[in-house]
């Protein structure tokens, strides 16, 4: 089974880059809670050289919760979108986390599983036209649900138990639009053997 690559470096079968990062002119022009803003300098084979903004945001996980027979998705407010959306539990790693704890870190603070079995998926790039971040897609089975303790901020209103053809009709509806979600739900749904139309 394959692992994920948690030291946020290149991806595998990269080949030489046309641009070369003059990284010594960086210049972070905003640092968050969250996340910080830098303007890179980068030169091209002809000596020019481009101005790229970047958000560094850095590693993420998100979790896909089996329950028994059924899939838990919550519905969480986003300030960004200013509206809810249904999606699967995920967070940020800290700095020098084990991707594994920190996958359990959020899925028990954000749905209240325990326990059970983390699997790898995949990882992904979410907007690298104009972001760093990477999201570790994980799948848990076997937990049992107890209590949620969201983290301050955290606006979840809803923690929904779903049979994974309900959860197929969402997608297929539009009603799932998070990225993340829409390519771990796909995984979990092609290993339930329920890839196909609903």
């Amino acid at each position: 089974m394959p692992s994920p690559d948690s030291s946020g470096t290149s991806d595998s079968g990269k080949t030489s880059t046309p641009l070369v990062h003059l990284s010594s002119r960086d210049v972070q022009v905003f640092n968050g809670k969250r996340i910080s803003v830098a303007v890179q300098e980068w030169q091209d084979s002809r000596n020019r050289i481009y101005l790229h903004e970047t958000v560094l945001f850095g590693e993420g996980v998100a979790i896909v919760p089996v329950v028994g027979e059924k899939i838990l998705l919550i519905r969480q407010f986003r300030p960004s979108v200013n509206g809810s959306i249904l999606e699967i539990p995920a967070g940020k790693v800290d700095p020098g986390e084990d991707l594994l704890a920190a996958a359990q870190r959020e899925l028990s603070e954000e749905t209240g599983v325990v326990g059970g079995h983390l699997s790898f998926l995949t990882s992904i790039r979410t907007t690298p036209g104009f972001c760093n971040e990477r999201i570790h897609l994980f799948l848990s089975t076997e937990g049992r649900l107890e209590d949620s303790h969201p983290e301050e901020g955290e606006a979840i209103e809803e923690i929904l138990l779903l049979r994974p053809e309900d959860v197929q009709k969402k997608i297929r509806s539009g009603d799932i639009t998070d990225a993340k979600s829409l390519v771990a739900l796909f995984l979990v749904l092609e290993k339930l053997g329920l890839s196909g139309s609903p």
